[in-house]
């Protein structure tokens, strides 16, 4: 049942690298916030998300479904935005 477990762990990664791509997160940015613990704290709570399903289906229909409202991270995320002209929103 070990397998079971990384398998989850995998996938959940793979939804947040997705998300953060669709929201067009600045990863190098994200991941440097307050030296780790922003990209720490949010990796863990996605991995315990619940909302995996809507997840998997605003992932699906990107942008049919207006903002992922139900994200946890959301808030997080869009703190690490790439803007158009270069700028980009500081957490």
């Amino acid at each position: 049942m070990e397998w079971m477990k990384h398998r989850t762990v995998e996938r959940q990664a793979i939804r947040m690298q997705k998300m953060m791509e669709s929201l067009n997160v600045d990863a190098v940015q994200f991941v440097r916030l307050k030296h780790g613990d922003v990209y720490a704290k949010a990796r863990s709570t996605c991995l315990f998300c619940q909302q995996g399903g809507l997840c998997l289906k605003w992932l699906d229909h990107q942008g049919m479904d207006g903002s992922p409202d139900f994200c946890p991270i959301l808030e997080v995320l869009s703190a690490s935005r790439k803007i158009q002209s270069g700028e980009r929103i500081v957490a």
